[in-house]
């Protein structure tokens, strides 16, 4: 059933409308089933808000990792940097320009807080096998840990999608270009 319903039209509602504003009907509107559908298989709309913001978050960690996954072999920091712009900067306009996308955000963050395993993680873990496979640092975990950090800090402070790559950019060069370059 679940696997029937689209969770983009979800989080795209609740960014401009809000959970508090957004009814059930709506949300079943939205994606195309009955409003008991949504009941029988959520529950409420905070399970419906929980499971459509999972499945985003999955979906952008596949889709960075199959960057790196796909990468060429003599394009390791291009490569990093498209995984980056997958993972954070298509959402900037999401979450920066929408009324509630920061709403979305935050509830994004407390849901995967509270999980043993994210689909964050699985991105972080690919990340740091990459950096270690093309041997760009000497410590691969404490490099990702800080290409993570800085990410989200750039995610935050971005106004679009380009001024999100622009300052990954200069991240991704600060941390591994010049020993890309020796």
């Amino acid at each position: 059933m679940v696997s029937m319903i689209n969770y983009k039209p979800v989080v795209e509602l609740l960014s401009h409308y809000g959970l508090h504003k957004t009814t059930m009907s709506d949300l079943a509107e939205a994606v195309g089933v009955t409003r008991q559908t949504l009941y029988n298989r959520f529950k409420t709309k905070d399970h419906v808000r929980d499971w459509a913001l999972l499945e985003f978050m999955s979906e952008v960690n596949d889709t960075a990792i199959a960057v790196l996954d796909n990468a060429p072999p003599d394009a390791a920091l291009d490569a990093i940097l498209e995984a980056f712009e997958r993972w954070g900067g298509d959402h900037v306009s999401m979450v920066c320009q929408s009324p509630h996308g920061a709403d979305i955000l935050e509830g994004g963050l407390q849901l995967v807080a509270s999980r043993a395993e994210t689909p964050i993680d699985r991105f972080e873990n690919c990340l740091e096998k990459f950096i270690e496979s093309k041997q760009l640092s000497p410590s691969p975990a404490e490099t990702t840990m800080v290409l993570v950090l800085a990410a989200k800090g750039v995610f935050v402070t971005s106004a679009n999608a380009k001024d999100y790559s622009e300052k990954m950019e200069a991240v991704v060069k600060a941390l591994l270009g010049a020993r890309q370059a020796a």
